[in-house]
């Protein structure tokens, strides 16, 4: 197996599980939302942490989850135009939009960098609620979220490029 079929397989098996491991915060969501809802309503208790914990699991779930669906071809697209055209000129679109993609999320990722280290360095609290929980590790989910989100667009471009110059792309798993 070469250098880049290791990497690709790599890259990949990294998306499914980040993708597998978010997957249980629903859970949690559940959990946290079914108290509120049994503390508010049996007990006129309302809580003042589970609204506010469960947007942000919420919110890291959202974001983590988009690598799980870029490895899968999750994201939309105008299928109607894209199925056009044959596999080579699907492969060029794709690369096409990869890269372009790719220049996004390379903004993207300094915007977040600076947000989540601008939050680390005051040690920000949420001001949403009388709870006041750190929120600079959620905040940190999103350069991380980025990050990955370019690492598998750069395995999508190249099996698109793959195709586009006739090779065997490298099968996903």
């Amino acid at each position: 197996m070469s250098k880049l079929s290791q990497y690709l397989a790599f890259q990949d098996r990294v998306s499914e599980w980040v993708g597998k491991t978010v997957s249980w915060m629903c859970l949690a969501m559940i959990a946290g939302l079914c108290y509120e809802v049994g503390a508010r309503y049996l007990f006129l208790s309302p809580t003042s942490w589970a609204h506010e914990s469960t947007t942000m699991l919420y919110g890291t779930f959202c974001i983590l989850a988009g690598v799980y669906t870029h490895k899968h071809h999750g994201h939309v697209r105008s299928e109607v135009i894209y199925n056009l055209f044959p596999v080579r000129g699907r492969a060029v679109l794709d690369v096409l939009t990869g890269l372009i993609g790719l220049v996004v999320f390379a903004i993207f990722f300094v915007i977040t960098f600076n947000y989540a280290a601008d939050s680390w360095a005051i040690k920000e609290v949420s001001s949403k609620s009388t709870w006041a929980p750190i929120v600079y590790p959620f905040k940190s989910m999103l350069p991380l979220a980025v990050g990955l989100m370019i690492l598998q667009s750069i395995v999508a471009v190249i099996r698109n490029m793959m195709i586009v110059m006739g090779a065997q792309p490298v099968a996903e798993h």
